[in-house]
C-alpha cells in the first residue's frame, strides 16, 4: 500500500468519529453519491443499479435486497469508454448469483477505493446505514473500523475457512483463531526480486541454479554485479521498506513478534533488528543501490534488480521479455524464524456492515465471489489478484511460469502477511519517512529504531 494513501487515511479516520457523528442523511442504499472504481482510476459518478433484472418475477414473495459498495472491481474501461457495464466481470458475476438465487437482488454502487471508501464506510456506520457488503483494505485498516463491522464467526463453516488462506489478515490480533471481521479477498502474491538475466549472466551469476540463501550470499552477488559495471539494486526513495526491509524484520521476529512490537511488548530497538539494520545500511554504503526512478531504470536495463511481485510482472515482461527473472529475497541469516518466504498475501477483504439486516445472505454472496469458480473467472477477465485458495492448480487458469510461481509462493506458509498492514497506519507512514533518512545516511540505525519505539508508544497512548 502506498505511503501517501496511508497518510491520508490515517488523518481522515482519526478525525472522522468526532466530526461525522451527526452525519445520518444517507438512505439505506447509501444514495448520496458514489464513485466509479476502475483499474486506471475512474471518474466519480452518483449511480446505483441492479446487476440484473432478468430474475424479476421469477420467485414468489419479496426479494432480499443487498447493497454492495464496490471499491475494487473495474466498471469503466479507460481504453474503451463504450464498454457496457454488463460486460464487466462484476456485473456478470452478480447476474450469475441472481440467476441462482432468484429471491435476491444485488444493488451495486461504485465507490472509489482507498481513503474515500474507508471514510464513507465509517460515516455510514455512525449513521447505522452502511451497505450490506463492501471491500476494504485488510489488517489494521479493517480493524480500525470493526465497531461498524459484523463479526462473521457464526456465519462461516469450518469448510469455508479451511478452503482459503489469509484469515489472519481479517482476524482479531491477526491470530490463527479469534473474532473474524472479514473474508479474505484474493492474494497480492509474494514480494520477491525481479532481475535482469542478461546482466546477471554478464557478471557470471545464475540465480536459477545458485540463488543467494543469506545476507552474505546476497552481498557477494551484489558485489559481482557492481564489479561488472552495473548498478545492482534500484530502490524507492524510502529504501523499499515495505517490500524489502520489512521482510527481514518480519522473518527475524515472526508475525507474533510484529504484533508484540505493535503492542509494546517488544521493541524495534533490539539486538536482532539492530543487526538487520546494520546489514541493510551497508548495502548503501557499498554503493549497491540507486534510489533514482528504480522501475524506469530497471525496465531500461540500467539496474540489475528491483523488489516487486505479481503486480509488476506485466510491465517487467514487456520491458525485458525473456531476460526477466524472478527469485525470493534471501533470508537475513540462518537464525531467522521464517525461512525462504516473503511478504504479501491478502491485502483486502469483504466485510458485512453491522447495520445489515441480512448478514447471513450477505456472507453467502461474499462466499460466492471468493469461490474457486469466481476467482478463476475474474483472473481470466484481467482482475489484478491471484487466488487465495488452498490446493489450487495454477495451470487451471494460467500458463505463465512466473504467475504460476507467484501463485505457489502465495500459498506457502512462509509468506508473511503485510507487516505495514499490521502496524497502525500512522506508524507505517512514519517508518517509511524515517527510513528515507537512513538510506541517505542522515540518521543512525540505532537512532532510527529508538524513534520507531517512541512513535509506537506515542500512538498507543492515544488509543
Amino acid at each position: 500500500m502506498q505511503s501517501n494513501q496511508r497518510k491520508a487515511l490515517a488523518l481522515l479516520l482519526a478525525g472522522s468519529l468526532a466530526l461525522l457523528s451527526a452525519c445520518g442523511s444517507n438512505d439505506a442504499n447509501g444514495s448520496n453519491g458514489t464513485g466509479s472504481a476502475s483499474a486506471s482510476g475512474g471518474t466519480a459518478s452518483a449511480s446505483s443499479a441492479s446487476a440484473s433484472s432478468a430474475s424479476a418475477g421469477a420467485s414468489t414473495g419479496e426479494k432480499t435486497k443487498l447493497v454492495f459498495w464496490n471499491t475494487s472491481y473495474p466498471t469503466i474501461d479507460e481504453n474503451d469508454k463504450t464498454k457496457k457495464k454488463e460486460d464487466f466481470y462484476i456485473y456478470k458475476a452478480i447476474a450469475r448469483y441472481e440467476a441462482a438465487n432468484p429471491n435476491v437482488e444485488i444493488v451495486i454502487q461504485d465507490i472509489p477505493d482507498g481513503t474515500n471508501a474507508m471514510t464513507k464506510f465509517q460515516t455510514a456506520g455512525i449513521a447505522n446505514n452502511g451497505p450490506d457488503v463492501t471491500n476494504l483494505w485488510s489488517g489494521n485498516y479493517t480493524m480500525d473500523l470493526k465497531s461498524f463491522i459484523q463479526p462473521l464467526n457464526d456465519y462461516l463453516k469450518p469448510s469455508d475457512i479451511d478452503a482459503m488462506t489469509g484469515w489472519n489478515a481479517v482476524t482479531e490480533n491477526f491470530a490463527d483463531k479469534g473474532t473474524i471481521y472479514g473474508v479474505p479477498d484474493g492474494s497480492d502474491g509474494t514480494i520477491g526480486i525481479l532481475y535482469n538475466k542478461k546482466l546477471f549472466a554478464a557478471a557470471g551469476l545464475d540465480p536459477e541454479q545458485s540463488p543467494p540463501a543469506t545476507y552474505d550470499d546476497f552481498v557477494a552477488m551484489l558485489q559481482k554485479l557492481k564489479d561488472s559495471g552495473v548498478t545492482p539494486i534500484g530502490s524507492e526513495q524510502d529504501g523499499d521498506f515495505v517490500y524489502f526491509l520489512d521482510y527481514w524484520f518480519a522473518q527475524t521476529v515472526g508475525t507474533a513478534g510484529i504484533n508484540d512490537i505493535v503492542n509494546g511488548k517488544m521493541n524495534f530497538n533490539n539486538p536482532k533488528l539492530l543487526q538487520v539494520m546494520q546489514g541493510y545500511v551497508e548495502l548503501y554504503k557499498n554503493g549497491f543501490v540507486t534510489n533514482d526512478q528504480p522501475q524506469t531504470q530497471f525496465y531500461n536495463r540500467k539496474v540489475a534488480l528491483i523488489f516487486g511481485g505479481y503486480g509488476y510482472l506485466n510491465d517487467a515482461r514487456a520491458a525485458l521479455g525473456d531476460d526477466l527473472g524472478m527469485m525470493k529475497i534471501p533470508d537475513f541469516n540462518a537464525e531467522v524464524l521464517v525461512k525462504n518466504g516473503g511478504i504479501g498475501g491478502t491485502g483486502a477483504d469483504f466485510v458485512v456492515s453491522k447495520s445489515s439486516k441480512h448478514p447471513e445472505e450477505a456472507v453467502k454472496f461474499i462466499l460466492f465471489l471468493v469461490s474457486k469458480e469466481e476467482q478463476v473467472a475474474r483472473f481470466k477477465d484481467g482482475y489484478g489478484k491471484l487466488l487465495n485458495l488452498k490446493n489450487v492448480d495454477p495451470g487451471e487458469f494460467t500458463n505463465d511460469p512466473y504467475v504460476v510461481k507467484q501463485q505457489e509462493w502465495a500459498g506457502e506458509s512462509s509468506t508473511i502477511f503485510w507487516p505495514d498492514n499490521i502496524y497502525p497506519s500512522e506508524l507505517s507512514d512514519y517508518i517509511s519517512s524515517m527510513n528515507e533518512l537512513v538510506v541517505k545516511q542522515q540518521l543512525d540505525v540505532r537512532d532510527f529504531l529508538v524513534k520507531l519505539d517512541q512513535k509506537r508508544d506515542e500512538i498507543n497512548k492515544q488509543r
